[in-house]
Order: structure tokens, then C-alpha cells, then sequence
């Protein structure tokens, strides 16, 4: 049986494939965008939700 998660809503600046995938698969991840108000602490995030998300991609 799979299990289901439920999250909340991505926060309308996570716009990037990679945002939404770390949004709802990395709690971590999640916890910190959740807190983050600045722009550039939101491009950091974004940039590492990119970087995540390829290298899962590259590891499947």
C-alpha cells in the first residue's frame, strides 16, 4: 500500500519544476523555504532545488 503525504501549498515563489518537486519530497528543504523572506535567501533555495533535483534524477 503507498503511502500518502500531504503537504501544504507551495508558496507562490516557488515557481521552478525543481522548487515544487523539493516543496513536496524534501522536508528539510521544505522547513527552511518555509522561513526564508528574502529574495536572496529564496534564489539560494531555488538554486539548490535545482541542484537536488538533478542529482536525484542522475542517481535513478
Amino acid at each position: 500500500m503507498a503511502t500518502v503525504k500531504y503537504t501544504s501549498k507551495a508558496p507562490r515563489w516557488i515557481t521552478t519544476e525543481a522548487g515544487q518537486w523539493a516543496w513536496e519530497e524534501q522536508e528539510n528543504w521544505r522547513s527552511t523555504a518555509a522561513d526564508a523572506f528574502s529574495v536572496q535567501d529564496r534564489k539560494k533555495l531555488l538554486a539548490e532545488a535545482e541542484r537536488m533535483r538533478k542529482k536525484q534524477n542522475t542517481e535513478a
